[in-house]
Parts: structure tokens; sequence; C-alpha cells
């Protein structure tokens, strides 16, 4: 079965009655171990939607430089609930001031914990066992919240039953069987009224041992850089074989950062959440027996690590009432454009993303849409497409003009529908927007290309994803200027690198060189300049718009008191830009006809009537 993967980037607004109860405040962590805090939680909805918000910074004395793991835990009683896992960034940048990073560096994470509402209530100690050895006390900070929206399901939690728990300092893989004792089989009866389960996991690999076991006999360090798999098996029938590897390091949203942050790694990136899995299993066995199996491999002492590689692993099993719904389609997350998004991935000028999830228990093949900023016009998007009953899926689609507005402040509301919708309160979300560069038409893109100057290109792509410019390769460790010379309008300015490693990369530098980025806003000797950061990974892709700012106009307004001289001046008008055909005096530009003064032309953002 395929596992979902349900990693929150950023968290959207909630509806008005969303409830914040605060499990910490700011609290600098400069030793290794837990970090306890007692809470004394109001019971949430168990069929409501609930996050763990989490601000990760430098502590108060700084930050550290390494890649240490944290963990965030729910204690009650004597049994620990794993909300989130995440690594923290080399942060020798925030540390020393670099890279337009310093100590007052932060980032928001976000995890879903829905699936345990019904053991957030009451008395318990919220834990955070940070995995450091910061030098010279130097290490992070946090701050948490959990926020909840009741009703969001139309099912409820039933129960949260603990499987495998391998502690913070994780389960050392010191041989297959030995490990295997690790796992025993676990044998699950299934109460009245449970109709959907699913295994929730957290899984994190560590360790430099030495490894040979794969298919080209290549010497790996286990377990941090060695791909290894798992295997869940119900009632003696595979459920899934989940390997541990994430390959998209290089595309962090924390960037760049002062180690060797690029790198792929089992199931970890520094500065990163670590992903989570979740399995649907079936409940129509009363007595069913669960079993977790590892890949066996062998390993010996490395340089590096002299210990057994270990595994960091959290397992529950969550229970679920039936679906109340036949139809109910939820917007779970607008992903762009969106200020609370990281830059690299929240920011947009003509594009919408969004995550919705079908829970309901039919299938819905068309949605709709309606989008648009508060006081400007609601605009629609007509989506056909598959969502099975119980799948999440990304959808996204190019924005029509949305009105003139002054962006710092501005929001946007995006609501989803289906055809038979049975629950609205789940199908709004409004986020706030960040404007894109903007550049004049002249800009100039200045590039300082590596010693492998072929590994790079540069593309500018429309808001219609077509390719409008295309620069496929470059000259070793030269300066180039690329004129982005194009129409006003709503653009993607994208630079790769086929090997993954940017224009510049530390750890490389004798190889790669050291390029630089600079993206004039106009071909003016005193030009406005950007510097864009070289060390970026696979690519580095910014939304800019060309000609206005967005949320304005790529035209000045008409006015009726100015005669119009020139043919091919062009003016804006109520959203419209429109375009001269002759001398013309106090003649509005929406009276256009086939032989009147104007021609309409565009939007004010340049894109297609």
């Amino acid at each position: 079965m395929k596992a979902i993967f349900y990693v929150f980037l950023a968290w959207l607004s909630f509806a008005a009655e969303a409830k914040t109860q605060v499990l910490t405040e700011y609290t600098s962590f400069t030793q290794h171990g837990d970090h306890r805090f007692a809470v004394n939680l109001t019971p949430v909805d168990p069929s409501g939607r609930h996050v763990l918000e989490l601000e990760l910074g430098c502590a108060e004395q700084g930050c550290s430089d390494w890649d240490y793991t944290v963990r965030f835990e729910w204690h009650q009683g004597d049994t620990r609930y794993e909300m989130g896992r995440l690594i923290t960034p080399y942060a020798g940048y925030m540390q020393r001031g670099m890279h337009g990073f310093d100590r007052s560096w932060r980032r928001t994470y976000y995890f879903d914990v829905s699936h345990l509402a019904p053991v957030l209530n009451g008395e318990g100690t919220f834990n955070v066992h940070y995995g450091g050895w910061g030098a010279k006390k130097s290490a992070f900070g946090v701050s948490a919240k959990l926020i909840s929206q009741p009703g969001f399901y139309n099912r409820q939690v039933k129960r949260v039953i603990p499987l495998y728990e391998s502690g913070s300092e994780g389960w050392p893989y010191k041989s297959a069987q030995d490990f295997a004792n690790l796992l025993p089989a676990k044998t699950v009866t299934f109460e009245a009224g449970e109709k959907h389960a699913e295994i929730k996991m957290i899984v994190s690999a560590h360790g430099h041992a030495l490894s040979y076991d794969n298919p080209e006999g290549k010497a790996e360090l286990c377990g941090e850089w060695c791909d290894r798999y798992f295997t869940l098996s119900q009632d003696s029938e595979l459920v899934v074989k989940q390997n541990l590897w994430r390959d998209t390091c290089d595309q962090s949203a924390t960037f760049p950062q002062g180690g060797t942050y690029l790198f792929s790694r089992a199931n970890w990136c520094p500065g990163e959440e670590i992903t989570p899995f979740s399995f649907s299993v079936s409940t129509d066995n009363q007595d069913s027996q669960f079993d977790l199996d590892w890949q066996a491999y062998s390993w010996q002492p490395s340089q590096y690590g002299k210990d057994a590689p270990r595994y960091i692993v959290s397992a529950l099993l969550v229970t679920y009432g039936d679906y109340d719904l036949k139809e109910d389609i939820a917007l779970k997350r607008v992903l762009k454009p969106n200020a609370a998004m990281p830059d690299r991935f929240g920011m947009s000028c003509g594009e919408i993303e969004v995550e919705v999830e079908n829970l309901g228990n039919s299938d819905i093949d068309e949605l709709w849409f309606d989008y648009g900023v508060e006081g400007q016009k609601v605009q629609q998007y007509y989506w056909q497409g598959e969502l099975p009953a119980g799948e999440t899926k990304q959808i996204n689609f190019v924005t029509a003009y949305m009105g003139r507005f002054a962006v710092n402040g501005s929001e946007l509301t995006v609501t989803v529908r289906s055809a038979a919708d049975q629950q609205g309160v789940n199908n709004a979300q409004t986020v706030k927007m960040k404007a894109p560069i903007a550049l004049d038409k002249s800009a100039v893109l200045h590039l300082l290309s590596g010693k492998q100057g072929a590994e790079t290109s540069v593309s500018i792509v429309d808001r219609d994803q077509n390719t409008v410019k295309h620069w496929p390769t470059f000259s070793n460790a030269a300066w180039h200027a690329l004129p982005l010379d194009v129409p006003a309008g709503c653009y993607t300015l994208k630079i790769n690198d086929s090997e993954h490693d940017g224009l510049a990369f530390p750890f490389f530098n004798q190889r790669k060189g050291k390029g630089e980025i600079k993206l004039h806003h106009s071909g003016e000797v005193d030009a406005h300049v950007t510097q864009l950061e070289a060390d970026f990974g696979r690519e580095l892709s910014i939304p800019i718009t060309v000609g206005y700012e967005f949320g304005g106009c790529a035209a000045r307004d008409w006015q009726k008191d100015v005669a119009y001289q020139t043919p091919g001046q062009q003016v804006a008008y109520q959203g419209v830009i429109y375009q001269a055909r002759h001398w013309s005096y106090n003649f509005a530009p929406d009276r256009a006809g086939p032989y009147d003064a104007w021609q309409a032309v565009s939007y004010c953002d340049g894109s297609a009537l």
C-alpha cells in the first residue's frame, strides 16, 4: 500500500472558532536531553484538526554549527506520544552573521497531530528532546502551540495505541536478528465502531558505520548515508515496503547552510522536518497481528563512527469511526501564494497551489475553486480529475486577473466545493501574500559561472508554464549578462544546476568554483541590484513581475484631461490596459469599438483578456 506523506510546510489561518493552547514560550536549549513543560490541556475535539506549531531559532547565546535531532512529545502518565521530529540546520551562518542570516533567525514548522486527539487532554508533559551537544553552550530554542479547529473531519479518532517506541536515542542495529528482537509482532483487538485504522510512523536513521550491502557494492555510512527499507505486515500480508531515503535535501527551505546540507539522507534533511508515514490497515479481523521488519544488512566500524547504526522509531496504531458523510471535500492548505511559507515555496504572482482532501466515502471527479483578494472580484477555476475517497491531492492552476491592491497586508481567500459537498466548515482558507521581485522591462541577470559552466542553465517561464527565454549552457568561470527582455507580465526565473549543487557549494569549491548571481532591476547604470543565493542546490525558482509591481498595473491610469497623441501609447482603465490607435482627448477607453481611439490589449498584470 502506498505511503501517504503528511509533512506540513506551513499552517494556514483557521476559522474564527479555532483555539490555541500554549505549550511553551520561547525557551533556549543548550544541554543535551529532555526539556519538560507541565501542561494542562483543555480536551480537544476528536473530529477536529489539530496542529503543533513549532518555532525554532537560535538560543540566547547563539546557534550551533551542527545538525541535531529534536523530538516533540506528549507524555501522559507513563506513555509517550511523539508529535513530530526535525533536524536542526547547520547554523554556522546564523551564528556568524553570514549569507543574510544572523542570530535572530527563526523558522516555523507545523506538525499535524489530529490523530492524537483522544490523548490531548488534561494534565501531561510537553517534552522536547534536544539531541545536540552545543559547543560553548550555543544551541537552539523553541516555542510551541497547539492550534485546534473543531469539526474539521466527519469521522472521529477512537483510539491511539502505541506499537513501537525506540526512545530518543534510538535502537542500535547490531545485527538483523538483534534488531528483529526489538520489533516483536504486536496483536491488537479492534473494538466495536472502529471502522478504519492507520499506522502512523516517524522514523529516522543515524550513524556512520561502514557497509557495502548494496547492489553496486560501494562503501556507505549507515544509517545516515545509506538507503535501507522496512516492511509492515498485517496478519502475514504485506502492507508496505518503505524505503528510508530523502533525495530533496538540495531544495531545503533553509538555505544556504554551513555544512553538507545538499546531500540525500536516510529520511531526513538538515533544517527540515522528518517525513512521517501513514499506512492504512484493515479492521476486518477483530484480532489483528502487526509485524515490523527491517532490511537485513552487515556493517563494520569506520573512521567516522565505531558504533552501530541507530534508528529512532515511533509507531502508533490509530483507529477511527466511520465517515458520517457521503461527500465532503476539504481544503487543507494553500501552498502558494502564502507569506507563511518559506519564500522558496510560497511566493507566486500568477499561480495558486492548494492541497485538498476527499473526506467523504465517495469518489470526486470535479471541483470548483473560488478565489480572490478582499475588496476585489471573486474568480473561479473548474477542475476535473480523479480524487478517490480518503485521498489527498495537490492541485495548481493559473490565476485570472485578481484586481489592483496593495500587497502588504492583503489576504487571499480560496474556497473549494464539490457538486454535493455536505460540510462547509472545512472548505476555505485565508492567507497573506508577499510581493515577488518587481523588475523593469530592461532588467538584466548577471551570472558568474563556475568552473563547470555546462552544469548551469537559465530559463524564464510565463504563467502558463511556457518557456519564453532559455540559456542552456555557459562558458566556464566567466561573467554573462542575460537581458530578460520580455513583455510586461508575471514570470518565473529558473536557474538550474544539473549536478544539484548550485553555482557555489563550500565543500566542492575546488571543483565547482564560486559563482555569483546578480539581478539588476533595470538596464540603467545605477540600477537596484538583488544578490541571489548561488548555493541553491538543484534549482533556484523565483517569481518575478516585469513592468509592474504585483497588485499594480503595467500601464499608467488613463486621465480624461490629458490629450493622447502617440499611436501605441498604453493606459490602464478599470483593470484593463488599452493601446491608442490615434489621437484622443476625454474619450474613455472602455468605449473602444473597432474604429475608436483605443484597443484593449491585456489585463493590468499582462494576462490575456
